[in-house]
């Protein structure tokens, strides 16, 4: 059996945003020009994407490339580490 790599917990980018702040976000993230492009995701982590779309009142789709963005933005700030080696 394999085991699981483990994994950091992760932290919601918009923890620290105010309702309108979050709105902002995504507003702007709907005002940029789109790719269409397919992904498989875990059905739990997309049920789990929609609720919380629900939950902020905006489409999951436009949560999704919010938090990617966010995501991606994280990662440019952070310095860059070597290459990961796979075992």
């Amino acid at each position: 059996m394999k085991a699981k790599a483990s994994r950091r917990p992760f932290s919601d980018p918009f923890d620290d945003l105010t309702d309108e702040e979050f709105e902002s976000e995504v507003l702007e993230a709907l005002g940029k020009g789109t790719t269409k492009i397919s992904l498989r995701v875990p059905t739990d982590l997309l049920g789990r994407t929609r609720q919380a779309a629900e939950r902020r009142g905006v489409p999951y789709q436009s949560l999704i490339k919010v938090l990617i963005d966010q995501g991606v933005r994280r990662l440019e700030r952070a310095p860059a580490r070597g290459p990961r080696r796979h075992r």
